[in-house]
C-alpha cells in the first residue's frame, strides 16, 4: 500500500494509506490494538463495501451502526443517537471507531469520536472521491446548525485514513464529478501540472460518456480505456490527498496557509444553504470556485480570461453546465445573508479565497459593503 504520514512537531499524528484491496485494509484495521471496534457506516456504502469484500463488516466488528448520510441528518441530535449506540455496544476510551462512507459520514464519525468519552481513536474508509481527496483528510469534522454547515465541530486527526481505489468504478458519475471539484481545487492551489492532467483526463471521459446512451455509473465505454484511465486516476487521487496532508501538516488549525483550502467554500456553503441542499456539496464547490474567480476579476485580482478558463474547464469535465447553477436557480446577490454568517468570518470581514491563476491563490478580507457590491456585479 502507498503511504503518506501527517507529521506535526516531529510526531506522526495520522497516516494515509492507499491500495485496491479492502482485504488488506481489514488486516490493517484488525492489527490496531483496541478494546473493541465499532463501525459507523453510511447505509448507501454497505452494499458496495460488501461487493468489494464479502464479509468485510463481520471481519472487523460485530453489529455496525448505520447512518443515513444526508446534510439534513448531520445534526447534534443524530450525533447523540450514535453516542448512545456506542454506549449500548460497550465502547470505552480504548475502543476504535471505523467510519465507512463519504464526507458526511466521516464528518459525523469524526465529530462523535472526538467528543464521545472526551475522545476515542478513529480510522476512516472514505467511499467517495470527494471524501478520499478532501473531506476525510485533515481532521476537520462537525455537524450542522439550523441549516448552516459545520457550525459545531472540532479538529481532531483520525489515526489513519484508508483509500481503496476499488470503490471508484462503483461510483455514479455524479459522485465522481463532485469529487473532481475538490480535486481540482487542491491542484489549482498546489500543482498546475496535475490540474491540467486532471482536466484533460475528465474531459476525455466526459466526452466518451456523452456519446453513450446515458453513460454508465463511474465507467468508461471500453475495458481497456477504463483500465488505463483508472491507473492514471489513482495516481492523481493519491497526489491530491498527499498535497492536502502537506498543507495540514504546516497549518493544522487553519491559522495560515490551510485557509487557502477554503477556495470556493464560502460561496459553496451559501449555495447549499439557500438551495436547501438541492445543489450537492461537490457541485456547490465548483460553483463557488467559479464565483470566486468572477469576484477576483471584479476586484482586479484575477485575469477575466482565467476566470473564463475555469468555467470552461469545469464545463468540459462535466462538473457544471453552461453558466452554472447560480445563473439558473438563484441570484448571487441572494447569497449575501448566509455569507455574512459564515463561520470563518473575522470581525466585520469575510475572507474570500481568490484564484489569481494556477498555483497562485490568495485570501482577501472583504467588508460587508464590499461583498454586497461584488455580488451585485457577478
Amino acid at each position: 500500500m502507498k503511504e503518506k504520514r501527517l507529521i506535526t512537531n516531529g510526531k506522526t499524528v495520522s497516516v494515509l494509506y492507499m491500495g485496491d484491496s479492502l482485504g488488506e485494509i481489514a488486516r490493517k484495521i484488525s492489527g490496531i490494538p483496541c478494546s473493541s471496534v465499532h463501525v459507523i457506516i453510511d447505509r448507501n456504502a454497505a452494499e458496495p463495501t460488501e461487493r468489494l469484500f464479502p464479509g468485510f463488516l463481520d471481519r472487523i466488528c460485530g453489529k455496525p451502526i448505520f447512518f443515513d448520510a444526508t446534510e439534513h441528518n448531520k445534526t447534534l441530535s443524530e450525533a447523540e443517537r450514535i453516542c448512545r449506540e456506542l454506549e449500548r455496544a460497550g465502547a470505552d476510551r480504548d475502543s476504535l471507531i471505523v467510519a465507512i462512507g463519504g464526507g458526511i459520514t466521516t464528518d459525523m464519525a469524526g465529530f462523535v469520536s472526538s467528543v464521545y468519552r472526551r475522545g476515542v481513536r478513529a480510522v476512516f474508509v472514505p467511499t467517495t472521491l470527494l471524501a478520499q481527496v478532501d473531506a476525510a483528510i485533515g481532521g476537520k469534522n462537525g455537524v450542522n446548525l439550523d441549516g448552516r454547515k459545520n457550525m459545531i465541530g472540532t479538529v481532531r486527526q483520525p489515526l489513519a485514513t484508508f483509500l481503496c481505489t476499488g470503490y471508484i468504478p462503483l461510483m455514479h458519475s455524479d459522485l465522481l464529478s463532485a469529487g473532481l471539484a475538490e480535486m481540482l481545487k487542491i491542484f489549482m492551489i498546489m500543482s498546475p501540472k496535475d490540474y491540467d492532467a486532471a482536466v484533460k483526463m475528465f474531459s476525455v471521459r466526459h466526452a466518451a460518456l456523452s456519446r453513450m446512451d446515458g453513460g454508465l455509473p463511474g465507467k468508461m465505454p471500453s475495458k481497456s480505456l477504463q483500465e488505463s484511465w483508472m491507473a492514471s486516476f489513482a495516481d492523481l487521487i493519491f497526489s491530491a490527498a498527499s498535497m492536502k496532508i502537506d498543507i495540514v501538516a504546516e497549518d493544522q488549525f487553519e491559522h495560515g496557509r490551510r485557509e487557502l483550502l477554503n477556495l470556493g467554500h464560502t460561496f459553496a456553503h451559501a449555495i447549499e444553504c439557500v438551495t436547501r441542499g438541492a445543489v450537492p456539496h461537490g457541485r456547490a464547490v465548483a460553483e463557488g470556485i467559479m464565483l470566486a474567480a468572477r469576484a477576483g476579476a471584479i476586484m482586479g485580482i484575477t485575469d477575466p480570461a482565467f476566470s473564463y478558463r475555469i468555467e470552461n474547464d469545469f464545463n468540459t469535465c462535466g462538473i457544471v453546465g453552461e453558466g452554472g447553477a447560480c445563473d439558473k436557480t438563484i441570484k448571487p446577490s441572494g447569497l449575501l445573508p448566509v455569507m455574512l454568517e459564515d463561520k470563518k468570518k473575522h470581525g466585520d470581514r469575510i475572507h474570500l479565497v481568490i484564484p489569481k491563476t494556477l498555483g497562485d491563490v490568495v485570501s482577501v478580507p472583504v467588508t460587508e459593503s464590499g461583498l454586497k457590491k461584488i455580488l451585485s456585479e457577478i
